[in-house]
């Protein structure tokens, strides 16, 4: 699957020294943040790269280490997200105009973890520059961003939801949001965007 080449070049250089790093612990690895919303929904600029990884919380040095090789500064981590149960560490890299953040989310053993586990069993293969890599599906995307639920979480839903709200497991979106405890935040957007789009009848997990 291929979408527009929209991302500038230090970015997809980074990511490849990131992802190279990834697979010398033999992680499981994707994007969840700025590629998967452009293949879901709309290009949007940003100003870091976000990875979930197959990692738990031991192998938190060793990531260090593979990121130091690769060029990265550590800046924090591994660190909980307050209230989201997500575990990260943060990383910098810098290029010719300024540092790009590299963000990567490990899979403890909290719910957010298990579900972040069974979002890289999901991924999808995408296509940017020529190359490929592996994206959240469009229905842990919008399950991720209604967790993160910033102002910039919610855009990126609805532009999923523009381009793809008919063709969702919303079954599968809705039985994570109830996992996760996140159910009343799904149905709070769904209802907003079913409002604004005019689209009447059940929420669409409700559906036989």
């Amino acid at each position: 699957m291929g979408v527009e080449e929209s991302f500038p070049r230090h970015f997809f250089e980074a990511a490849g020294k990131a992802v190279a790093a990834f697979n010398n612990l033999k992680a499981a690895w994707m994007f969840i943040g700025a590629v998967p919303v452009a293949t879901w929904g709309r290009v949007r600029a940003t100003t870091d790269v976000d990875f979930a990884v197959s990692l738990d919380l031991l192998a938190s040095s060793d990531l260090d280490r593979e990121m130091d090789k690769a060029g990265f500064s550590k800046e924090s981590g591994p660190v909980e997200i307050p209230g989201k149960r997500l575990i990260l560490s943060k990383y910098t890299a810098p290029y010719a105009g300024g540092i790009l953040g590299i963000d990567v989310f490990y899979t403890p053993g909290y719910d957010t973890g298990r579900f972040l586990q069974s979002a890289l069993d999901r991924k999808v293969e995408v296509t940017f520059h020529g190359k490929s890599y592996w994206a959240t599906s469009a229905e842990d995307l919008i399950v991720l961003k209604i967790l993160a639920f910033r102002v910039r979480d919610l855009d990126d839903v609805a532009t999923v939801l523009e381009k793809r709200f008919t063709e969702l497991d919303w079954k599968h979106i809705h039985r994570w949001a109830s996992a996760l405890r996140i159910e009343n935040l799904l149905t709070q957007v769904v209802a907003e965007y079913k409002k604004v789009a005019g689209i009447a009848g059940p929420m669409p997990w409700e559906k036989a």
